[in-house]
Formats: structure tokens, C-alpha cells, sequence
């Protein structure tokens, strides 16, 4: 069915898959994409940029966001919420719909990883010697910002310390989750 090696590969896409795969990640993206409608490849790159030890500014966050715009709004949330409602409702006659189910989740995770190219083809950027997750934090909050999400409570804190946490497993948690207070 979908082979992963014909996926584009570059360190954010390779990143972002360790990121996402630590424990407590997975949903705290979902939570903060499904509450505030955040891109959870960017709020990756966020982290990824703090793990280059590279501070974005809000000209460069802003074309990367205007620059996957369009692809979010018409290839992948399209595909999500055929793969979403697929998972939630029963389709009465419909048999063997889960081999479709699955064929739709793996083109939503291949558009994610063009997503992905794109945005590391845009402002390629190298893993620092010395990552910084302030800088991912720093990074995450400009994005809030841009994306007019202005207060955030004590469960957002977490869930973004979790991801940041992801990037930098070294980070205790409370020092994580005091990076956005």
C-alpha cells in the first residue's frame, strides 16, 4: 500500500517524527490543533528552530505560515476530516471501509511530510551545538501571538511544555513548563 520511502526526508521531517513519538506529545499537538486550530508542523518547527539555536522573528514565522496556508486549508484538513469522520461514524452497508480509512491517513501523513519539506526548503536550518529550548519556547509563543491566541491557561502550558520536552528530553518538566509562564 504506501511506501514511507517515497516520502521526502530532511532533518525537521526526521525531527519531528522522534518529537512526536515521545511520550505525551501526540496529544498535546492535537489538543493544542483541535483548541486554537494551530498547525502542528509548525508548532514542530518551533521546537525544531530553538534545537538549530535559531530565534524566529515574526517576518520569518509569517511567510512560513502564509506559505503553507493553502496546502493546509486545501489538501490536508480535507484529508483529516475525511479520515476524522470515517473514524467516528458507522456507515450503514459500507463494508472493508477501514482499508480506505487507512489509504486516506496515509496521504494526510504524505502531506504533512510535503508540508514539512517545504517548510524546511523555506528556512533550512542545521542542528545547533547548542540547542536552546528557550528559543523553541520563544519560537512557540511568537506563533501563539501571529495566530492571535492570547491567553493561555495552565493546561496549554503544559501542552506545549510537553513538545518542547519532546525536542529536549534532557529539560525537567517544571523547567519546561516554567519556560511559558
Amino acid at each position: 500500500m504506501f511506501d514511507q520511502s517515497q516520502l521526502p526526508i530532511n532533518p525537521f521531517w526526521n525531527f519531528s517524527l522522534d518529537v512526536y513519538g515521545q511520550q505525551g506529545v501526540a496529544p498535546a499537538c492535537l489538543v493544542l490543533q483541535e483548541k486554537y486550530d494551530l498547525d502542528v508542523n509548525l508548532l514542530l518547527f518551533c521546537c525544531w528552530a530553538g534545537f538549530c539555536g535559531k530565534q524566529l522573528n515574526t517576518k520569518e514565522l509569517s511567510g512560513l505560515i502564509s506559505g503553507i496556508e493553502k496546502w493546509r486549508d486545501h489538501v490536508i484538513q480535507p484529508l483529516r476530516d475525511i479520515r476524522t469522520w470515517m473514524k467516528s461514524e458507522t456507515i450503514n452497508g459500507f463494508r472493508h471501509t477501514e482499508g480506505l480509512r487507512s489509504l486516506v491517513k496515509d496521504s494526510e501523513l504524505w502531506a504533512e511530510a510535503l508540508q514539512q519539506n517545504f517548510m524546511h526548503l523555506h528556512m533550512t536550518l542545521r542542528p545547533a551545538l547548542l540547542p536552546s529550548s528557550e528559543m523553541a519556547a520563544k519560537n512557540m509563543v511568537l506563533y501563539l501571538e501571529l495566530c492571535e491566541v492570547d491567553a493561555i491557561g495552565t493546561v496549554d502550558c503544559a501542552d506545549l511544555a510537553a513538545i518542547v520536552r519532546g525536542g529536549f528530553p534532557e529539560l525537567p518538566p517544571l523547567e519546561a513548563v516554567w519556560l511559558f509562564e
